[in-house]
């Protein structure tokens, strides 16, 4: 297929493979030679097809870490990651991939799809080298390299397509493996509890399989006719119209192996698969197919690079090389593959509505990713409110995680009270929600359930909980949940949540102005926890002893300074991993717009580049890929408080389309040399601090920036807010 023929928007500035591989990135100069890894350096993206926020993808599948494409194993260290395939290969095309994640406990790759050109079954379960591969958003293709056999496969929100093309002299058969899961590494494999299928007609299969608590209802139909149809046991033929698997114990091997197969009716013809799924009815994933039945491969992927190039078109850029174009809109496409949108999917309830899962990452989305939504997508964001407001209700407590499976999550270490402050954010930027209900909700779940254990009640009776970090989270948490009732007029739950806004303090050492060594840090040390935003920045830097001190712990982090004097320094982690991903930007609550231009270019510069190699660490859902969103066009959300920092722009003019408007930012002499800002412009009037008001950062509005290679004094004498009640 030709692709150029069905790329016309931004679409064709993606380069889906970019991030799949180890990182290859420029070598690191100046300060960025100061940074270190904390997780593998390797992007953890995938190339396969899929929709903005869709509820479906499909990659070939090999069973590696993390999103079972390629060839790496489990790393969690800084190393560069270890190879456990010799080739890259692949077993077949599964669904359901995460996109850039670290270890997560539960991994999909489901309904393994393979095409095989021997007698009977001969091949399944086998691996295939992987060449030839293309891809461009919502289409994959390649080649089997044993086998000669040429696939594509493109998606639609609900369903998946795939063609293959077999060799003239091959009467090709495609199988499906119902069993497969998860990962082919110890421990991360997922196997089904309970599956149900029937053959409708030749053509057409419908069924259901339950894994990791969720059943996926599923409907297959081969375009065309087919030779023969059937199911398989441990790669056996089964002559049967129905079959049933109820396996009481998780099996070895090939024990529990089970799907079904087509055969195509002639040699050399090609075998077009379509499947339609839902997580609520088999109704839904037969209209799923219903919905593109008079619709061929090329009009869907059409229709997919249209849908793709609106989406990338709600930022324009100005003044940028073909490679920066590149690395731009594959961070915008990567910003925009989660949270996966299973809208009237609810597996739990059946009842229609918002839904979402592959919340992986939740302590990294929130603070670049969702705001990001909400801005460019406000009806999404409303749904996502709306949904974290069912989960709520149903689950008594706000999600951390939230992925496809049927178990609490237990990710006690990365972070808490995160729905706080994503909520208040979203009511901040004009989202639509019952905010009188989310604020009961908010208040039951944390403050309102004293006496029922968790680390709410543990923060309001010692003013502190371990990790040190969450003794952040959840000032914050309260801070945010003060803010919204004060915006509604509650005056009972402000006067109880404000004061423990302040027990912040209780974190930090006041000796050294950073966190306190004694507590255990998620991927990172006390250093890297220690800059992040708080809703009292000034209190921040009057505890570690003035600007001037705080100015040299920054610098002493990025680079700039050497330890002092016994003194053991976490350096920053460069975007390798999230936990100080705003870090740069705490130089603004200083009055150092400079240094913070600076660092941030580093990163733009030193961190990210094409290709395969081009992510310096996960990608995390998207959480990375915001932060470069953000920070190229030059603003920089601060969840929870109603402002935006302004950066250092990447690019001459950046146009990002709001409901009502477009919001631009213009940049003046911008250049790679020209990173620091001499004056500001906001709609034509001089504007002489860092930030944004909230209403300020809105459709209609226009700010230049003026830019130089030498710093200047701009916004040196004023200071983005503090926030205290």
């Amino acid at each position: 297929m030709n692709l150029e023929s069905v790329t016309t928007g931004n679409s064709k500035w993606v380069d889906p493979f970019l991030g799949n591989f180890a990182s290859d990135l420029p070598e690191p100069q100046g300060i960025a030679r100061t940074w270190w890894c904390a997780k593998p350096p390797v992007g953890n993206t995938h190339p396969g097809a899929s929709m903005p926020f869709g509820m479906i993808s499909a990659c070939a599948y090999s069973g590696a870490y993390v999103t079972g494409y390629g060839q790496y194993g489990v790393s969690l260290s800084g190393d560069p990651p270890e190879k456990i395939f010799n080739r890259h290969e692949a077993l077949g095309i599964a669904h359901f991939q995460q996109s850039g994640t670290g270890r997560i406990r539960s991994y999909y790759n489901y309904l393994l799809t393979t095409p095989l050109v021997g007698e009977k079954l001969d091949g399944l379960g086998s691996r295939f080298l992987l060449v030839n591969e293309e891809a461009k958003p919502g289409y994959y293709s390649g080649e089997f390299a044993e086998t000669q056999v040429k696939f594509e496969v493109c998606t639609t929100l609900r369903a998946a397509i795939h063609r293959y093309h077999f060799p003239q002299s091959v009467q090709g058969k495609v199988a499906i493996d119902l069993s497969s899961g998860g990962l082919l590494i110890d421990g991360m494999t997922v196997y089904p509890r309970k599956s149900t299928m029937r053959l409708v007609s030749p053509e057409r299969c419908e069924g259901k399989v339950r894994i990791e608590g969720v059943t996926i209802h599923f409907t297959i139909e081969v375009t065309g006719k087919v030779a023969k149809s059937g199911f398989w046991k441990r790669k056996g033929k089964i002559l049967s119209e129905r079959i049933e698997y109820s396996p009481k114990k998780k099996l070895k091997a090939d024990q529990g192996k089970f799907g079904l197969w087509f055969e195509a009716e002639n040699p050399g013809e090609t075998l077009e698969l379509r499947i339609g799924f839902s997580t609520s009815s088999p109704e839904r994933s037969r209209r799923a197919l219903d919905k593109i039945s008079k619709q061929d491969f090329e009009s869907i992927t059409r229709i997919g690079t249209s849908h793709w190039d609106s989406v990338l078109g709600k930022i324009e850029i100005e003044g940028a090389s073909d490679e920066q174009r590149e690395i731009f809109y594959s961070a915008l496409y990567h910003s925009t593959l989660k949270p996966a949108d299973f809208h009237d999917e609810n597996p739990f309830t059946k009842q229609e509505g918002p839904f979402f899962f592959d919340l992986s990452t939740l302590w990294d989305l929130y603070k670049t990713q969702l705001p990001l939504i909400c801005t460019l997508w406000p009806e999404l964001g409303r749904d996502f409110v709306a949904f974290l407001t069912e989960v709520a209700q149903r689950e008594g407590g706000f999600p951390v995680s939230y992925l496809m499976n049927n178990g609490p999550e237990c990710f006690a270490k990365q972070a808490t009270g995160l729905c706080h402050m994503i909520l208040n954010d979203a009511q901040m930027r004009g989202i639509e929600g019952n905010w009188d209900k989310i604020l009961h909700l908010l208040w039951t779940t944390s403050l309102g359930n004293l006496g029922r254990g968790g680390k709410f009640e543990e923060f309001a009776i010692n003013k502190e909980v371990h990790p040190l970090s969450h003794t952040l989270d959840i000032a914050f948490a309260n801070f945010c949940i003060a803010q919204l009732a004060k915006q509604l007029g509650n005056q009972p739950i402000y006067d109880r949540s404000i004061p423990l806004a302040d027990y912040w303090r209780n974190a930090f050492d006041e000796s050294t102005g950073l966190l306190r060594t004694d507590s255990d840090y998620y991927e990172g040390e006390n250093w890297n926890y220690s800059f992040r935003f708080l809703h009292d920045m000034v209190g921040r830097i009057n505890l570690a002893g003035g600007e001037e001190k705080f100015i040299k712990l920054l610098d002493q982090f990025f680079g700039y300074e050497e330890p002092d004097p016994g003194t053991v320094v976490h350096r920053f982690e460069g975007l390798n991993n999230e936990p100080d991903m705003e870090a740069p930007y705490a130089y603004l609550y200083a009055g150092r717009h400079d240094r913070m231009a600076e660092v941030v270019r580093h990163v733009l510069r030193y961190q990210f580049t094409t290709g395969r190699g081009g992510l310096p660490g996960n990608d995390d859902s998207g959480g990375l890929s915001s932060w470069y969103v953000w920070s190229a066009v030059g603003i920089f959300p601060v969840t929870g408080l109603p402002i935006m920092l302004i950066g250092s722009p990447y690019y001459d003019k950046a146009t990002i389309k709001m409901r009502g408007g477009d919001f631009t930012v213009v940049a003046h002499n911008q250049s790679p040399d020209n990173c620091y800002v001499q004056k500001a412009m906001l709609n034509g009037k001089p504007l002489h601090r860092c930030y944004l008001k909230m209403s300020e950062f809105n459709a209609d509005a226009h700010l230049e920036l003026y830019m130089s290679d030498t710093p200047s004094n701009w916004a040196n004498e004023t200071r983005p807010p503090s926030f205290v009640f």
